[in-house]
């Protein structure tokens, strides 16, 4: 039995409004991903990457998310991601928004150890965005709570309904 090695790619969304808290959810990445994999690299790239590729987190406070991928396929995820310029907001319309990349993990625990550290640097600056003390504590237990998704991650023909 062959085992797959996957690289786990973490990067930060970036909107045009900072103020604003948008609702993004693992399938609308999923899709923005692949849209744009599909344009760059055709049906060749979607050949790569749909056995390989989920999305396992997604912070809307923090804005993070992480992207599996296989690790023979990296490079191609990598110049993809820029390419995101705008993501579906649900109603038929799309914000304006992309993706930096900040880090390259070769496992998930890598990846929280990471993640958490940055969010510690950043804590201080989240907080002065938020107008309630309802809004802190939400970002607070969010950022303390840097653990993967509660719910299952979201892949092509796993979770169609």
């Amino acid at each position: 039995m062959v085992r797959f090695k996957h690289r786990y790619v973490l990067a930060e969304l970036v909107f045009g409004n900072d103020l604003l808290v948008y609702n993004v959810t693992q399938r609308v990445v999923y899709a923005a991903v692949r849209d744009i994999i599909e344009q760059l690299h055709g049906g060749y790239g979607i050949g790569l990457f749909t056995p390989g590729m989920s999305v396992k987190y997604i912070n809307e406070y923090t804005r993070m998310v992480m992207v599996r991928c296989r690790r023979e396929n990296l490079k191609i995820l990598a110049s993809a991601i820029p390419f995101i310029k705008h993501l579906p907001d649900g109603k038929g319309g799309q914000f304006p928004c992309f993706l930096r990349t900040l880090h390259v993990g070769g496992s998930i625990k890598a990846c929280q150890k990471w993640l958490v550290q940055h969010n510690r640097q950043v804590l201080p600056t989240l907080l002065l965005r938020c107008t309630s003390e309802e809004e802190k504590s939400r970002m607070r237990k969010s950022i303390f709570d840097s653990t993967i998704v509660k719910e299952e991650p979201w892949t092509e023909g796993k979770n169609d309904t």
